[in-house]
């Protein structure tokens, strides 16, 4: 008999610091599983919020809320981020799935790197944002997403994609190669309630426009 269960709601939260607390709060009481990275604990100590674990070199966490947690994980390696760290603790609990918090800031390498974490991951990984949902996609897949007439969406190819199709938009795509220095779907609308994309190979960041809400599952 197939597993009909829902994937745990697992919400890993990093420093970022522009999502409002409340926002964030909303994220955080709709979640089964709260994590931190590093000095994510801070985002979370803020909101009196202790995770069920924080994991990384623990090198910008404050002293306060160090103390505050009930189980730190410090991986001296500086070869992987603090996202890394987190993920691969994730993989290693079992879970299958993540969706990070916190991950916009006035850090763009960080921002990059973090979507570089979440690509190489084995895990699904989405992205909380403060206006909407970010999903990391890998081909061969075909995937349906749920979204607001009218709204934003767009497809960047983290690397070469191939066979690329897109209906339900207003500029659609048919077997198409999208590259990071090349062709893109940025900034596209939505023209119903629900947006197909095809990917034959290769892996792409999608970005929904949502008003911000706490969702999980399949966008």
């Amino acid at each position: 008999m197939a597993d009909t269960r829902e994937p745990i709601r697992v919400l890993g939260v990093l420093a970022g610091a522009d999502m409002p607390a409340s926002q964030l709060k909303r994220w955080i009481d709709s979640a089964e599983v709260i994590l931190a990275a590093d000095s994510g604990a801070d985002q979370l100590h803020a909101v009196h919020v202790i995770p069920r674990a924080t994991v990384g070199d623990m090198d910008s966490i404050s002293e306060t809320s160090a103390r505050a947690q009930t189980r730190l994980i410090q991986v001296d390696d500086q070869d992987s981020t603090d996202c890394d760290k987190l993920l691969a603790f994730a993989l290693e609990e079992g879970y299958e799935a993540i969706t990070l918090a916190g991950v916009e800031g006035d850090l763009l390498d960080h921002v990059v790197g973090t979507l570089q974490s979440a690509a190489k991951s084995p895990l699904s990984v989405r992205l909380a944002l403060r206006r909407g949902i970010g999903v990391l996609v890998q081909g061969p897949c075909r995937k349906q997403f749920v979204t607001r007439a009218q709204s934003r969406f767009s497809v960047i190819p983290l690397e070469r994609c191939e066979g690329v199709s897109l209906s339900g938009t207003r500029w659609p795509l048919s077997l198409s190669t999208l590259e990071p220095f090349g062709l893109t779907s940025l900034s596209n609308i939505s023209e119903g309630t629900t947006v197909e994309l095809t990917i034959e190979c290769g892996r792409a960041f999608v970005f929904l426009e949502t008003d911000g809400s706490p969702s999980w599952g399949e966008p």
